[in-house]
């Protein structure tokens, strides 16, 4: 069993090449470093199980058996082959000068080396031996063979970025060179030879190559500097790791970008192993090796996650916490709102009502944040630095030669101040004072705010001095000079420079924290973070790596947690100021460079340059306490309330999605309610109560009962809405029968359809068609035609399933499977599994579905967490 850690393996050397073995059992790696080597790891405990000396290892192909493993030899131009069984040499074979990549055929017969200059030797892997040398562009590299074995892919690194194809029959190039980006390095062709996708490192883009036309029919970007790529066994997912510590996940027919993966290094070489939901990177200037899963991510949600609910515009999912009487709240994707061509600062109002977005050079976007939208825009020409009064009534915007004071109530410009090049402003904690660093003059300037002047002399500081920062007393005020690679600290009482702190890089944003005891900033040339200590004006401790290039820093309201935004990760990343470890990394759309939060600490409101919009994400999920013991949970058909079925009090609570605030008293309905469920139109709710083996019937406007609770027996347990509202289907857990219920009368319609041995869980089809039902006491869902309820058939199952729900279009259906931690997609129209199961926590129990896309919350009720799944 592969071991479910995601931690970083520590190896004692840098890796090179990365393998698993067909059983994915093994883990190989090698290393170039002194005599080379290749370690094997055992992918249950990731420990090293074996070490063998080999010269100058670097790249690795494995025989489709695993038997022997052929490696790159650097040292002496050659590839060695190892026996995997006792892992010995066995073998050198001679290739040409400075070997590069390997590619094998799929029957294992042939494996194709690239080698200097322009060439790619062909093994014959029977007899060990170089059989040909065919001659291929300037400076072959990656290559890959069709799943066929009839072609070849190298790219060509030299030559324009383009990629040549080889016919194996006759070894011989065929057609003319492809042309991709820039410097491309790593090539993978899809499963069925329809498509191959060229790894281009200078152009951060993958190039899409139709292998049928012979042409590029798309280009799509990725993270910064890409090295290599690992397509998933079913051809539906490209992986693309990024020097910059992240994984860029692609879906391959559509060819959209479907999420981006962050790792705790660069991602250099990769493999999968078999099943291919989990991936090893090897770490790209680091030494160790990166495992990380492909489709689930797991986040921390309480102590016993049940069930899960999102809201119709997917933006929202409630999970309710049945130990801890609470129920969390976590926003699924940031929300974009459109701004402009380059927004490139953001700043929010106290109230938190509107957040104003600095176009660069073009002005400044004035957006509703309730509303989520632009509402209007402050033309100033050339604006490139921006900052708002600490009372939200000022916005004070720097642009060549001035820098302009805008009323934010009239959105007019009400003075000036000559400025010949402003990098950077900010503003005094009482508001009485501007501070603007003048990168022409390389000083900075003290500027009244009342009435708009400059105070004195300017303020003589390092090189280029671009953003600062002022500590909450106002006391000090500290400013990163770029060119001269230091920190200038200033008295703001006596207008002096009384220290210079070295940093040992360019400094790009700079924050205080509340307590003023600490100034943080980001580096984005050394790819880290430092901490200079305000007591003693020196840097404190080492510096905090952030290897996906660091931009925008924010602490949070009690100085516990620092947001940095972090440009090729795609993310704004949490870092505790205690242990100064990443506790968190929060999706923040395209290159994210400025960051700033609501007040509430709720909401990080970020700005990418090359995106035009601002994202806007929660900070952290948000917990609502409700008490007792929360199961089941619902979301309207309007988004507009949650609703939670609470067993301990015999009630259900309803949520205001907007606020995330109770709304209201509980609405009693007695007994232990477990699971809940809305009508079409909102104006009833449903909730099943084991208890007294009956249906709670609440009018939602009134949030009183609706009706007397209708008997159905059997410790009723799930239940589902017909698309009509005319029926309600009921799972009863503890007689192994199916209720239907008729709305209209509150009565239950004949008699109960035997439905299997324990059935917990209902789904219907979007056209109310098919119901499916989990059967707990089998490794079975039930399939019931709506239409005749007595015909029921049976999909079979790894496990005892619990949780059941069914995609948008009906075409898959998916189930959770406690015993085996995982999550499984059923084909709805051929009524089988597809694929393998999808790793999840411990104890998978309730799911939601994401209404667009491929996106699955899993509620882990052992674990404790909840794995957000691509399927």
């Amino acid at each position: 069993m592969i071991n479910p850690s995601t931690a970083p393996i520590p190896l004692g050397m840098s890796p090179d090449g990365v393998a698993v073995s067909p059983d994915g059992r093994r883990l190989y790696v090698s290393g170039p470093v002194d005599t080379g080597t290749v370690l094997v790891l055992d992918t249950g405990t990731h420990t090293v199980a074996h070490r063998t000396v080999c010269s100058g290892a670097t790249d690795m192909a494995l025989t489709p058996d695993g038997g022997r493993l052929y490696v790159i030899d650097r040292e002496t131009d050659s590839v060695s082959v190892v026996a995997t069984d006792s892992m010995t040499v066995t073998g050198s074979i001679p290739t040409g000068f400075a070997p590069a990549k390997l590619a094998m055929t799929p029957n294992g017969t042939r494996l194709y080396v690239t080698i200097q200059p322009g060439g790619v030797a062909v093994i014959d892997t029977a007899s060990n031996q170089v059989i040909r040398t065919v001659q291929v562009g300037e400076e072959p590299f990656g290559a890959v063979v069709t799943a066929d074995g009839g072609r070849v892919y190298v790219t060509d690194r030299l030559s324009e970025g383009v990629v040549h194809v080889i016919a194996t029959e006759t070894d011989t190039i065929v057609g003319t060179p492809i042309e991709v980006g820039r410097m491309p390095l790593a090539v993978v062709a899809t499963p069925d030879g329809r498509r191959v996708f060229v790894v281009n490192h200078d152009d951060a883009t993958v190039s899409v190559i139709d292998t049928a036309a012979g042409t590029v029919i798309a280009t799509v970007e990725v993270g910064s500097f890409p090295r290599h790529a690992v397509i998933s066994p079913e051809g539906s997912r490209l992986y693309v790791g990024n020097e910059m510590g992240s994984v860029s996940v692609l879906d391959t027919r559509t060819l959209m970008l479907v999420t981006t993966l962050p790792l705790d290094g660069g991602a250099g070489t990769m493999a999968l192993t078999p099943d291919g939901h989990r991936a090893y990177a090897a770490d790209f200037g680091g030494m160790s090796v990166l495992p990380f899963d492909t489709r689930t991510v797991a986040v921390p949600a309480g102590k016993r996650p049940e069930e899960a609910a999102i809201t119709p515009d997917g933006q929202q999912v409630f999970v309710t916490d049945a130990a801890d009487g609470t129920v969390t709240v976590a926003q699924t994707r940031p929300l974009r709102i459109t701004v402009g061509r380059t927004p490139s600062a953001v700043a929010v109002t106290p109230d938190g009502a509107h957040a104003f977005v600095l176009d660069d050079g073009h002005g400044v976007a004035v957006v509703d944040t309730i509303e989520g939208k632009v509402t209007d825009t402050i033309d100033v020409e050339g604006a490139h630095v921006m900052a708002l009064s600490h009372d939200g009534r000022r916005l004070y915007v720097g642009a060549p030669q001035t820098l302009s004071s805008i009323d934010t109530a009239t959105r007019q410009v009400t003075g000036t101040v000559p400025v010949q090049d402003p990098g950077g402003v900010t503003v005094s904690p009482d508001g009485a004072r501007l501070y603007v660093t003048d990168m022409a003059t390389e000083t900075v300037l003290v500027i009244d705010t009342d009435p708009l002047g400059v105070l004195g002399e300017p303020i003589a500081v390092g090189q280029s001095p671009q953003d600062l920062t002022v500590t909450p007393d106002g006391r000090h005020l500290y400013t990163g000079n770029v060119l001269s690679h230091d920190v200038s600290v200033i008295d703001t009482v006596d207008r002096t420079v009384t220290a210079t702190i070295q940093i040992g890089s360019r400094p790009g944003f700079l924050t205080a924290s509340p307590d003023g005891r600490r100034v943080c900033v980001s580096s984005a040339e050394a790819a880290n973070l430092i901490v200079i200590d305000t007591a003693t004006q020196s840097v404190s401790g080492e510096p905090i790596p952030v290897l996906q290039v660091p931009q925008g820093l924010a602490f949070s309201a009690d100085g516990s947690r620092l947001y940095v935004a972090a440009v090729h990760s795609r993310a704004v990343h949490v870092f505790d100021t205690v242990t100064r470890a990443r506790i968190e990394t929060i999706p923040a759309g395209l290159a994210p460079t400025a960051l700033a939060l609501s007040p509430d600490g709720r909401r990080a409101y970020v700005t990418g340059p090359t995106a035009g919009a601002v994202s806007v994400t929660d900070t952290n999920t948000t917990r609502v306490r409700v008490g007792g013991q929360p199961l089941g949970v619902a979301v309207s058909p309007d988004g507009r309330r949650a609703y939670v079925a609470d067993a301990a009090t015999g009630t259900v609570h309803v949520i205001d999605t907007a606020t995330l605030q109770v709304a209201g008293p509980p609405v009693p309905v007695g007994g232990s309610p477990r699971y809940v469920a809305s009508s079409p139109d909102g104006g009833r709710l449903y909730v099943t109560d084991p208890a007294t083996d009956s249906v709670e019937v609440i009018d939602t406007a009134t949030g009183t009962e609706a009706r007397a609770p209708i008997p159905v027996g059997g410790s009723p347990a799930g239940l589902a809405v017909s698309p009509d509202g005319r029926r309600v289907y009921v799972a009863g857990s503890g007689a192994g029968t199916l209720s239907i219920v008729d709305t209209t009368t509150g009565t239950v319609i004949g008699a109960p359809v035997p439905a299997g041995v324990a059935p917990l869980d209902v789904a219907l089809t979007p056209d109310g068609s098919r119901l499916f039902v989990t059967d707990t006491g089998a490794d079975a869902v039930l399939v019931i035609d709506t239409g005749a309820p007595t015909d029921v058939r049976s999909i079979s199952l790894p496990g005892a399933p619990h949780g059941v729900a069914i995609s948008r279009d009906g075409r898959n259906l998916l189930v959770t499977v406690p015993a085996r931690k995982a999550l499984v997609v059923v084909d709805t129209t051929t009524l089988t599994t597809t694929g393998i199961p999808i790793p999840a926590g411990s104890g998978p129990h309730g799911l939601a579905l994401a209404p667009e896309g491929r996106r699955a919350y899993v509620t882990n009720a052992a674990s404790n967490t909840v794995s957000v799944v691509d399927w």
